[in-house]
């Protein structure tokens, strides 16, 4: 048995070794046995056994491994995939973080160039107030009492820039006074628009209570509705301009024809300032077969001066009592209406 489990090395003839490997019958038969050579075989056969058993073995092994290699391959993928999410995300938060920043410089160049526009007009104002301080003095003593342009505002002491009322031609005028610009600057002075100044209201509304006949004299009217300023004097029906200006008037009247007529009849009124014709509603009837009413009306804007008249008279109507100006005080009707007021104050001359 010994021999079968160690190598046995000869000397041939010719004084090469000989290698004897275990369980090879052909080289061992000349020295064994019946019964040894039979142990010989089992030997060799339990071998193969254990050969086969190890080899499946190291298949199992080489499945574990592979499965565990698999195991691993897939927990890396896992990671990194989880590292890729990671870096996208850190990526989408810091683009963020890139664009509030971006954003946040924009607004603070805007801020520095806003500030830096008030430091200018802070330096020029602090500039004009102390380089022009003697000059502002000696142009206050001839400044008028109501200013006529920004010159003027800024000499009454006025040193922050807005807007401010004028005296303009004939009419109070909105400015914008610049004073962070030089007074021979365009932009030192920009004109707004007018402002709706009076010095009182003037507007009234009268009504007539009964008929008109008489032609050639104002009409005069019965009821007042409004007359604030008093300007409207309904007796003899007359309106004077209280102050210069620019007023409307409107008049709404009724004209009676007594029929039945074939014949052609009217009735005309007239408006007159001092006397003079401004304005004429005219209406007309014919071949009636009664007594018909019809509608007449008239409107008209003018520049007045203080102290102007203003009145409406009968300027034709058919004779014979056919034709003429009605109203019903009976059934409190007033077909008959005069309204006017104060549009724009002319302040020219006034200051």
């Amino acid at each position: 048995m010994i021999l079968l489990r160690e190598k046995i090395d000869e000397v041939d003839t010719t004084g090469q070794s000989v290698r004897i490997t275990p369980c090879s019958t052909e080289t061992m038969a000349p020295y064994l046995n019946p019964l040894l050579m039979a142990a010989v075989v089992w030997v060799c056969l339990s071998a193969g056994a254990i050969a086969e058993s190890t080899v499946e073995q190291q298949l199992q092994q080489l499945k574990d491994n592979y499965v565990e290699m698999q195991q691993l391959l897939a927990e890396k993928d896992r990671r990194l995939d989880a590292l890729e999410r990671e870096n996208v995300k850190s990526k989408k938060t810091l683009e963020a973080q890139v664009t509030r920043l971006e954003a946040k410089t924009r607004r603070m160049e805007i801020e520095a160039i806003e500030q830096k526009s008030q430091l200018t007009a802070l330096q020029q104002q602090n500039a004009l107030r102390s380089g022009t301080r003697a000059e502002i003095a000696t142009r206050q003593a001839t400044t008028p009492i109501i200013p006529r342009s920004c010159a003027n505002v800024q000499c009454n002491g006025n040193t922050v820039s807005g807007l401010y009322p004028i005296m303009g031609t004939s009419s109070v005028e909105m400015v914008f006074c610049d004073f962070t610009k030089a007074t021979t600057d365009a932009n030192f002075q920009r004109r707004i628009g007018y402002v709706d100044v009076k010095t009182a209201p003037v507007y009234f509304y009268v009504q007539k209570n009964n008929s008109f006949a008489t032609a050639y004299v104002p009409i005069p009217f019965e009821v007042a509705r409004v007359n604030i300023g008093g300007a409207m004097n309904l007796t003899s029906g007359t309106f004077t301009a209280p102050r210069a200006g620019t007023y409307f008037f409107s008049y709404t009247g009724d004209a009676r024809f007594v029929g039945p007529s074939t014949n052609i009849m009217a009735v005309l009124v007239e408006m007159l300032l001092n006397g003079q014709r401004v304005g004429t509603a005219r209406v007309t009837e014919s071949n009636t077969s009664g007594s018909v009413h019809s509608q007449m009306s008239m409107q008209s804007t003018l520049t007045l001066k203080a102290g102007d008249r203003i009145w409406l008279q009968i300027g034709f109507m058919t004779a014979g009592g056919v034709a003429y100006v009605y109203d019903n005080p009976n059934a409190d009707q007033r077909f008959n209406h005069f309204t006017g007021w104060l549009v724009e104050e002319n302040f020219a001359g006034l200051f």
